[in-house]
């Protein structure tokens, strides 16, 4: 998808939009646009069907029938917090950072029955009747490798999967509520279902250093009076794995 910036833009000079224009449609900055039109980042899967929805074009077309994950790399923190926490910290973006979108996602998990994965997640993301297949892999504590696929067919993939010696684990059913900061940090508040409720906070802008990032996160949280003893280190694969073992007592 080398040529995604420069689809994008001509695709906007043929509706005969600006910048501006697309970024208020959107509630992201011109300088958004202009990043992503330059192919210094790369807009997310869903801006990429709101995208298509706007210059009126599909999917494969834009994407040249494929799309991948471009920043392979994940830099967030997650926070679990109680219902007092969470109506403050989402009062305090909603005050100051742009609103992306609110929808249901339904995570589906699998695990190999041939190798430890206790560092590495599958999932198929159903989103708004789109599916994502998306892989992640632990680096360190504070960031993963991932990629990520759209797929057409969630059952056909399963089926395959499951010759491949995969299992289900189980499906992760959230609401999600996402807003951008600073045209940096992607807030993602979450109330998942017989879980409870967490606050994301991913690094979108491209990343060289990592360590001197994740500290650069940590101050900002700190900025914000969000008390550090609520990150949470599981990913909610571990939630399932956990409540699959209580199950089975």
């Amino acid at each position: 998808m080398d040529d995604l910036g420069e689809k994008l833009k001509n695709l906007r000079i043929k509706n005969e939009m600006s910048q501006l224009e697309v970024a208020n449609i959107l509630h992201v900055s011109n300088k958004t646009i202009s990043s992503w039109e330059n192919n210094r980042t790369i807009p997310d899967i869903n801006f990429i069907f709101k995208l298509c929805d706007i210059f009126h074009t599909s999917f494969y077309s834009l994407t040249n029938g494929e799309y991948c994950n471009l920043n392979n790399t994940e830099l967030e923190v997650k926070i679990k917090v109680d219902l007092n926490d969470w109506k403050k910290i989402l009062n305090f973006v909603k005050k100051r950072a742009s609103y992306i979108e609110k929808n249901r996602q339904l995570d589906t998990y699998f695990s190999p029955q041939f190798k430890d994965f206790k560092n590495e997640w599958l999932r198929i993301r159903n989103e708004n009747g789109k599916y994502i297949l998306n892989y992640k892999k632990l680096v360190d504590k504070n960031y993963c490798d991932e990629y990520e696929t759209i797929i057409d067919n969630e059952k056909k993939l399963e089926n395959i999967l499951f010759c491949l010696n995969f299992k289900k684990i189980g499906v992760i059913d959230k609401e999600r509520e996402k807003y951008l900061y600073n045209e940096k940090y992607e807030f993602s508040f979450d109330n998942v279902k017989d879980i409870g409720l967490f606050v994301e906070i991913e690094v979108k802008s491209k990343v060289s250093d990592y360590e001197k990032e994740y500290n650069d996160l940590i101050n900002f949280l700190n900025e914000l009076k969000i008390d550090l003893n609520l990150i949470d280190n599981k990913r909610y694969f571990d939630y399932l794995v956990r409540s699959n073992k209580n199950e089975t007592k």
